[in-house]
């Protein structure tokens, strides 16, 4: 009889499956209602653009050919839209596949990576899948990336660090005269990985956009994706940018056909939609501004965001978890983390939100 426990991979045993958000389904028994508000997973409000779903609509009639794998057309697209060469391009499903990729392209046991911490839970896994050894930096008091502590953590081992900005899940960022003093400072045997997800949302002037310090030769990778502000997370497509060699690396060791071919062509199209992207980002900051005086007003503590969610402080958290699933309003909880993120929703979603806050806060559950 097979024995699983020898048969799986040592340091596959300790690892924790990633456990997503609420669904809706699931919480219609909990909160009574079919009016939900589902703000828990960081996505947009609002579908991919017209342009993008026409594309994807014609794709769909030709899913039964494969699709490009290198990814051509997409490619091409994302070098004139932002004035690299495509050489330097690697298309994921997903930006979190793309991280996953640069673990097994260049990790193994000996290795170090140093990140800030909270942040994605893909940082950890890539260290776990590969046997290298995690740092993990906790965040300043302000709740951004430490980039001071992060440099003092570096040793002989460390083969890269991860910077995520804005943080997932704190929506905090550094600016660009902490970026680049990191950067001068950083060894250049360091590959360093700017995981920018949310950096469309950011209307700081300070934000620095890392692709600025990209120059297909210093280590550095610039990673993005189309999930969040283009509102394509149900299809799967994220982008990175980084030196040739490393290019190179990754189309060793990514599967055949990664990205689908409806994917691409929705990429291809939403790049093309200016206007559109435009209002998105000014959307999110107007509810993003109506949530934080909100809570200001209501006394619940944050951090101020520049993404597409706000990181609220709760000692009573998981209770305040619960509390909002049963006025329909689903947010990510964390478990015993005295936090809770909200996601910044349509103007509606937001009314709802501030509506349930304010019921709770009236019946004691959020307290002063």
């Amino acid at each position: 009889m097979m024995d699983w426990n020898d048969f799986i991979r040592d340091h596959v045993h300790p690892m924790a499956p990633y456990v997503p958000g609420m669904r809706e389904e699931q919480v219609r028994d909990i909160a009574g209602t079919e009016d939900l508000v589902k703000v828990s997973s960081n996505e947009s409000p609002y579908p991919p653009f017209d342009s993008a779903i026409q594309a994807g609509e014609r794709a769909l009639r030709e899913v039964n050919r494969y699709p490009d794998g290198g990814c051509v057309d997409l490619k091409a697209a994302l070098s004139a839209h932002l004035d690299v060469a495509a050489d330097n391009l690697v298309i994921g499903n997903g930006s979190n596949e793309l991280l996953i990729l640069l673990a097994y392209a260049t990790l193994g046991p000996g290795d170090e990576i140093i990140y800030g911490w909270p942040s994605f839970i893909v940082y950890p896994l890539m260290a776990q899948l590969t046997g290298a050894t995690a740092v993990e930096v906790p965040l300043d008091k302000s709740a951004q990336f430490d980039l001071d502590a992060i440099l003092e953590a570096i040793t002989p081992s460390t083969k890269m660090i991860v910077l995520c900005n804005p943080n997932n899940p704190t929506g905090t960022w550094y600016s660009k005269e902490a970026f680049s003093s990191f950067m001068e400072s950083v060894p250049d045997d360091v590959l360093v990985v700017a995981d920018e997800a949310y950096f469309e949302f950011v209307t700081d002037f300070d934000y620095p956009d890392s692709l600025r310090w990209f120059d297909g030769v210093r280590p550095l990778c610039v990673l993005r994706t189309f999930s969040k502000v283009y509102g394509m997370a149900g299809v799967r497509c994220g982008y990175a940018i980084m030196p040739q060699a490393l290019v190179e690396a990754l189309d060793k060791v990514r599967a055949p056909f990664n990205v689908n071919s409806v994917a691409q062509q929705m990429a291809i199209a939403s790049l093309g939609d200016g206007t559109q992207l435009r209002k998105r980002i000014q959307g999110n900051a107007e509810q993003r501004q109506r949530l934080q005086q909100a809570f200001d007003k209501l006394d619940i503590v944050y951090y101020p965001s520049q993404t597409n969610f706000v990181w609220i402080l709760a000692d009573n958290a998981p209770d305040l978890f619960d509390a909002l699933l049963k006025k329909g309003v689903i947010v990510r909880g964390f478990g015993q983390v005295p936090a809770l993120r909200v996601g910044v929703g349509s103007e509606e979603e937001t009314t709802r939100i501030i509506e349930a806050c304010t019921q709770l806060r009236d019946e004691g559950t959020i307290k002063h």
